[in-house]
């Protein structure tokens, strides 16, 4: 679950209350996020955040304690949901250059499907608040830099199996690929549909170039002869 797993349990008045306030306190950050997602997280307050939700402004306080502390919080789980999305799906596949093209082929994935109520969430919090300073920046600035990490992380394990060229090193191969993606999600903001498709053939085309021989260049020359080409080292495995 993306909000945890806590249930309520039953024959304690304690542990109803609670669950009760557990209840509010994932509608206000779900609210919250939606806000972010689509204006950024500077246009969440306090007052319209409890007009949304039909709450007292000190109702819905009495949950965080601040404005910061309402922000933090809502950084903290939307990075789950990204995570949960993105990362370890990711992660989870086999090391080398597939779980390269997948860590890009999720992250697009999650502005397609909305994970987010909008396509601004990250991108747009991080460019609000990356030179500035205190817990908000702070936060942001350790979430992109975990993204980056797990990225260039599969950037190695691709070269350690020989699958990626050492031609460039991790962290340049890394900067590349994560701007063809915010490239794309620009695309996507200002209604360029026709950049936006052309968003993982210019990602297959990056990744051509820097294979190593051992993969068949004719393997990067669609998503489709690409997804075969995986298919059938899949079942060589």
């Amino acid at each position: 679950m993306i909000f945890g797993n806590a249930r309520p349990s039953k024959g304690s008045a304690g542990s109803e209350s609670f669950s009760q306030g557990d209840r509010t306190r994932r509608t206000i950050l779900a609210g919250a996020m939606k806000i972010a997602a689509c204006e950024g997280l500077g246009a969440v307050t306090i007052g319209r955040l409890a007009k949304k939700l039909r709450m007292s402004k000190s109702g819905l306080i009495v949950h965080f304690g601040s404005k910061q502390a309402l922000e933090l919080a809502t950084l903290e789980t939307a990075n789950r949901v990204f995570a949960d999305a993105v990362i370890r799906r990711a992660q989870a596949k086999r090391a080398g250059i597939q779980r390269v093209w997948n860590f890009c082929d999720l992250w697009l994935q999650h502005i397609e499907q909305h994970i987010f109520a909008g396509p601004y969430f990250f991108t747009g919090t991080f460019l609000e608040h990356v030179d500035q300073r205190g817990p908000i920046a702070e936060a942001v600035t350790a979430i992109a830099q975990e993204w980056f990490n797990a990225l260039r992380k599969a950037v190695e394990e691709a070269q350690e199996k020989g699958e990626i060229s050492r031609k460039a090193g991790p962290r340049q191969i890394t900067w590349e690929l994560n701007g063809l993606l915010v490239g794309a999600q620009w695309a996507y903001l200002l209604k360029h549909s026709d950049c936006w498709r052309e968003a993982r053939p210019a990602l297959l085309a990056q990744l051509r170039e820097l294979a190593t021989g051992e993969i068949p260049s004719s393997a990067f020359t669609s998503e489709r002869n690409w997804k075969k080409y995986l298919q059938r080292k899949s079942s060589l495995a």
